[in-house]
């Protein structure tokens, strides 16, 4: 292969079979190939990309830490801000996909106000609520017409006044085994209950018609609260913020002297929270993160 001689005084060049230096016919300058270190620096570069390739490799095989996802909040068309994030670390459904719910839960919130998760009384306990009114109903419209019959054969004379309050017990029982349950369950339908960053919010529809009352519940309010786990299903059951209890006395007289007896002493409590909510425990621990200062807003 024919090798360039150059001359480095003029630049005379002229191709050569061995490649050994000659006398430049135009300056008697020595005519030499051209140097090896282009080629060194070639492959020189050659080596430093292959262990620059193997870097390369290297850094792919090796495991990469996982970014810490940022809190995701969007804006609903009606404004608001809604973040799941926390709810979804937890796998529980935030409820934003609910157009219905959200419609009605972001009608109640103020502005700057972020939504964390928002639902409703799990159907099957509404269910279970409406069935012991049912019983309840059953055994009194029994009680009145057992009453009614003992009534008209004891004093048939008086039968239209004294079957009066029996009776009364049989309208009451019957109203509520047939038209109660239907309106507890939409009752239930139409309550729901909110997690924000700045408070808990229980919304309870009112039993004869589309209006209802929604109460806040600020983070000190919250710090007692308790889990009340249901039977069934799994995982539901009652987040209690308070309890009002009710102290009631019933005394029985003797007709005769017209002296209290005996006494009896019960107490009625009421429960003010989440009630009957599905993954009860999730959403206490939401609570906590995002109102309670354990790794919620910042």
């Amino acid at each position: 292969m024919a090798i360039t001689l150059k001359c480095p005084d003029c630049g005379h060049t002229k191709q050569s079979d061995d490649g050994e230096p000659e006398t430049c016919p135009e300056c008697e300058g020595t005519m030499t190939p051209p140097a090896k270190k282009k080629y060194q620096a070639k492959s020189t570069s050659l080596e430093e990309e292959a262990k620059k390739k193997t870097r390369d490799d290297d850094d792919d095989d090796a495991p990469k830490a996982k970014a810490k996802p940022k809190p995701k909040r969007e804006k609903s068309e009606g404004g608001s801000l809604r973040d799941g994030t926390q709810a979804e670390a937890l796998e529980l459904n935030p409820g934003f996909e609910n157009s219905k719910l959200m419609k009605e839960v972001e009608a109640e919130l103020s502005r700057g106000e972020v939504l964390h998760w928002a639902g409703r009384m799990c159907p099957e306990i509404a269910q279970k609520n409406a069935n012991v009114a049912r019983v309840i109903g059953v055994v009194f419209a029994v009680a009145g017409l057992v009453f009614t019959g003992i009534v008209l054969g004891v004093a048939p004379g008086m039968a239209k006044l004294a079957a009066l309050v029996p009776v009364l017990f049989v309208v009451i029982g019957v109203v509520a085994a047939t038209w109660l349950p239907g309106k507890m369950v939409a009752q239930a339908g139409r309550s729901w209950y909110a997690v924000t960053n700045q408070r808990c919010i229980v919304y309870s529809a009112n039993l004869f018609g589309d209006s209802g009352e929604a109460t806040s519940y600020e983070p000190d309010e919250l710090k007692r609260m308790r889990v009340e786990p249901a039977k069934s299903p799994k995982g539901a059951g009652d987040l209690v913020f308070r309890k009002e209890v009710r102290t009631e006395r019933t005394d029985y007289v003797d007709r005769k002297t017209g002296r209290t007896v005996r006494s009896e002493t019960r107490e009625r409590v009421t429960k003010f929270g989440f009630l009957g909510i599905e993954d009860v425990r999730e959403v206490e621990t939401l609570i906590h993160k995002v109102l309670l200062g354990e790794g919620g807003d910042e």
